[in-house]
């Protein structure tokens, strides 16, 4: 074989040489690999690694940290604070530093009663055309100007949309004046301002632009956990929606307030089941509504629950929760908390928040045998894994009751609206 031919022999199994080791799963480590770590002081916490890619740990005052296991990094810090991973491939080679954040585990009392939440909602939520009959035909105004079910109405004729009483003020205000009603529009997919004009209805004597909306919208869910300490608390597990179009709604003010379940509908494989539930005064559960975010309702009690779990466990982090038996903690009678069994199928790796974090199947036979396994009011039902709360209930899976998904306590309790008052460090 000539010279020439063997520098491209030679070229080409090197670089196929390279391109089948980067594809192994220790060199697809290197590049996933989180650009930052945060570990709770005293846990270990393991990260998918390989032994043949060797790692040195050093913090500020170059104190060695804890790494054991030949299939995964397991990081232990005995005290809180900053430090660094430094990665050597094959022992020799810098490849990057990897900032751990090592923090103090944040205590929180687990929920899992159940709750009625009803809420002012920031703008009037537009629920249904309504025409009006003028004369001998029928017109829509509010349609013909391009509003839609679903939308929100944020402003009216330059003023906050606080209630009802706003928008029938100004439609009559507007129509008297013969000129148009100036809506500002929260869509689903942009902002945008629309003109209606209103017209006059011999039957009620009023100006109508033709449509109902609403200023208010509740629901029933369950507490995920509150801070023993400022008695802030998270519950739902995701957002609260206007009922027609399952869009969030901004929420100006609200009440939380105990919920006494007196029945259930089992869930089937077509059909969903549901907690069957009625106000029960402020005995248990009694509190404001703050806020709404993408992982449900955040208040503040006006007393901690005298029913339920009364025990503070730490937040897990993300990387600790894994595939395993976990229970939840829901009601199914009265407004008492029980304990039932799952197991998580999944954990799905994140560095944002999500509402389908976590996969579990309902194993407890006595759940199964009167839900048929997760149903509506099960929201926010905290559940725990060997001692730590790791997430809350959020969705079912559809046509598949006995599985449901979860999202991480860890992003819920990260809700800059649920860290107002500031969290309690244990």
């Amino acid at each position: 074989m000539k010279k020439p031919q063997v520098k491209k022999v030679a070229g080409a199994v090197a670089a196929l040489g390279i391109m089948t080791a980067g594809t192994t799963a220790p060199a697809s480590r290197i590049f996933y690999f989180p650009e930052r770590l945060e570990v709770s002081q005293g846990q270990d916490v393991l990260v998918n690694w390989s032994r043949f890619l060797p790692v040195a740990i050093r913090n500020g005052t170059s104190q060695p940290v804890m790494v054991r296991g030949a299939s995964g990094l397991d990081f232990q810090a005995p005290q809180a604070g900053q430090y660094l991973l430094h990665f050597r491939l094959f022992g020799w080679l810098p490849w990057r530093g990897v900032p751990v954040d090592v923090t103090k585990p944040v205590y929180v009392v687990p929920g899992g009663e159940s709750l009625g939440v009803v809420v002012r909602t920031r703008g009037l939520v537009v629920t249904h055309f309504a025409p009006v009959r003028v004369a001998n035909r029928i017109v829509d105004p509010a349609a013909e100007a391009g509003v839609e079910r679903g939308d929100v109405i944020a402003q009216v004729d330059g003023l906050p949309a606080v209630g009802v009483g706003v928008l029938e003020q100004r439609v009559n205000v507007d129509g008297t004046r013969h000129r148009p009603v100036s809506l500002r529009i929260v869509g689903a997919r942009s902002e945008r301002v629309r003109l209606v004009q209103p017209v006059w209805s011999s039957a009620t004597h009023q100006f109508h632009i033709g449509l109902d909306v609403q200023d208010r919208t509740s629901g029933v869910g369950t507490l995920s956990f509150y801070n023993p300490a400022t008695n802030q608390y998270a519950a739902l597990g995701h957002s609260m929606t206007d009922g027609l179009t399952r869009r969030p709604v901004g929420v100006m003010a609200g009440r939380a307030i105990g919920a006494d379940i007196v029945g259930l509908v089992p869930a089937t494989d077509t059909q969903p089941g549901q907690k069957v539930g009625v106000l029960a005064g402020p005995t248990n559960i009694s509190g404001t509504v703050a806020d709404n975010g993408i992982l449900g309702i955040v208040g503040h009690l006006d007393h901690q629950p005298v029913l339920g779990p009364q025990k503070e466990v730490p937040i897990a982090l993300p990387d600790q929760v894994h595939p395993g038996p976990a229970t939840i903690i829901t009601v199914l009678h009265g407004q008492s908390p029980e304990m039932f069994h799952i197991e998580i199928l999944k954990a799905v790796q994140q560095y944002a928040p999500n509402v389908k974090g976590l996969l579990f199947r309902v194993t407890d036979p006595s759940l199964l045998a009167k839900t048929g396994g997760i149903v509506q009011g099960m929201s926010g039902s905290p559940i725990l894994q060997n001692g730590r709360l790791v997430g809350a209930v959020t969705h079912v899976l559809v046509n598949r009751p006995t599985l449901g998904f979860g999202c991480y306590a860890y992003w819920m309790e990260r809700q800059p609206s649920f860290r107002m008052v500031g969290a309690h460090i244990g």
